[in-house]
């Protein structure tokens, strides 16, 4: 289970275009909603959501405690300025803690991979995120894939190779990849295609110089 995140919020009354007045006084319109569950607005002060929001994502549990209230909750959508990506708005989802949820899950990967490297190899990261089902408890903040377990070219992860976690369901093709190796191409090979290429090209034009020598002769 993922750590419980706490976050402050206020009630909100003031909507629409007045918004942007909150925005310049360092508070970021919210609203929080879920099934059976009245719509609330908040505003969150941005000094306390900036680093919260980045820790939570979309995956972690957040005790958002609303005037004395608490509710267990989810962010479900975040509005950026275009360009600068500047937090506009955001979706806090109400969850119960005995219904069972589906959301997205990140796939981190953790360990040197040192053995792949002295075979020469490298890993493409194909996959970065999971669906998974449980109860909001138990979600996890991330699923790890270790790749010190790639040991030679041709080594992958898939979906079923994924470690099993109490209480949750993965929902994705077992065989779906999420790593894979290659080779790496050698510097030395490089090199010799660079030069092979570069004599390629400039002999047509030592073709043309014969060509030209000649017919001066001529």
């Amino acid at each position: 289970m993922a750590e419980t995140i706490n976050l402050q919020a206020t009630k909100r009354e003031i909507t629409g275009k007045h918004v942007r007045h909150l925005r310049s006084e360092g508070k970021i319109p919210a609203v929080l909603y879920g099934p059976g569950f009245e719509p609330l607005s908040l505003t969150v002060d941005w000094l306390e959501l900036r680093p919260k929001l980045r820790q939570a994502g979309g995956s972690q549990l957040i005790n958002l405690d609303v005037e004395g209230d608490t509710f267990n909750v989810l962010v479900r959508n975040v509005q950026r300025r275009p360009v600068r990506g500047d937090v506009l708005h955001l979706d806090f989802y109400r969850v119960r803690m005995d219904v069972v949820i589906r959301t997205e899950i990140p796939i981190s990967l953790v360990g040197e991979g040192a053995a792949l490297e002295d075979a020469g190899g490298a890993y493409t990261h194909e996959k970065t995120s999971i669906t998974v089902e449980c109860l909001p408890g138990n979600l996890p903040a991330s699923i790890e894939v270790n790749i010190d377990d790639l040991k030679e070219v041709g080594d992958m992860v898939t979906v079923a190779d994924l470690p099993a976690l109490p209480g949750v369901t993965y929902h994705a093709d077992p065989e779906e990849i999420i790593v894979t190796t290659s080779y790496l191409t050698a510097p030395e090979a490089e090199e010799e295609e660079a030069e092979e290429g570069a004599g390629r090209e400039s002999e047509p034009e030592l073709i043309r110089r014969r060509e030209e020598e000649e017919e001066e002769e001529d």
